[in-house]
């Protein structure tokens, strides 16, 4: 999975946010779940994310529609970053 894919599904995971459905091949931009205050020190990654790696995140089944236009992580996509992600950052 590239860097892009990862980081993605990690913001999308520990900033609980969703991706907007663009045209093909148009960035998607990231939103915050809730309205709230995120830590000041941590952004997303990459805001929007580039089309590639939103598919491949689509094609590995690590995130679903919520509407036709809204994406969020599927519970194998967190199920994968807490197991393959989120050990990488706490090692």
């Amino acid at each position: 999975m590239s860097g892009a894919s990862l980081h993605a599904l990690r913001d999308l995971v520990e900033l609980q946010m969703y991706l907007v459905a663009q045209s093909q091949n148009t960035p998607w931009p990231l939103l915050p779940r809730r309205k709230r205050e995120q830590k000041e020190d941590r952004v997303p990654y990459s805001n929007p994310v580039e089309a590639n790696a939103v598919r491949e995140l689509m094609y590995a089944g690590f995130i679903e529609a919520t509407s036709s236009r809204t994406f969020i992580a599927s519970k194998s996509g967190i199920q994968f970053y807490e197991r393959e992600i989120k050990n990488r950052i706490s090692a």
